[in-house]
């Protein structure tokens, strides 16, 4: 039940911004953390996108990323409502691929950014939790009057 509720909030959290009329950044670009807890303290790396929503009425622009990281024998997959500007937060559901069955989880950050900035990740997969400070670069691409629906 726990797997099908995390595969229900992945789906939702990228189909929220299948709106009209939406005016999105996006960004791209890699990440590096330093992966602290479990059996062994290792570096990953990843590739991760986000769209944010720049004609938002809320205070903060909310945003949708989805990201694959690479650990030594582990991949992740993952996907987090972020909301932020110089300052953000960011929550979302993790898939663990190693020699072993997929597991699933859920990971949350806090970063600071512009283009270039830090993050520390926290990560609870099979109740084992993960400190992950980062550092990630940010490419923006950018498109005009981008119409998206369901």
């Amino acid at each position: 039940m726990f797997k099908i509720r995390m595969l229900l909030f992945l789906l939702i959290s990228n189909f929220s911004f299948a709106q009209t009329d939406l005016s999105p950044v996006f960004f791209v670009g890699p990440m590096f953390h330093y992966n602290i807890g479990g059996e062994n303290n290792r570096f990953s790396f990843s590739l991760e996108g986000s769209a944010w929503v720049t004609n938002s009425n809320l205070p903060l622009p909310p945003s949708v990323n989805l990201g694959i990281e690479f650990e030594r024998k582990k991949v992740r997959v993952y996907s987090e409502l972020q909301t932020g500007a110089l300052l953000g937060l960011s929550l979302g559901p993790v898939i663990e691929f190693s020699e072993n069955d997929p597991m699933f989880g859920f990971q949350s950050s806090i970063w600071a950014a512009f283009f270039t900035g830090f993050d520390m990740r926290y990560r609870r997969i099979n109740k084992t939790n993960i400190y992950a400070p980062g550092f990630f670069i940010k490419a923006p691409i950018l498109f005009d009057n981008l119409k998206l629906g369901m």
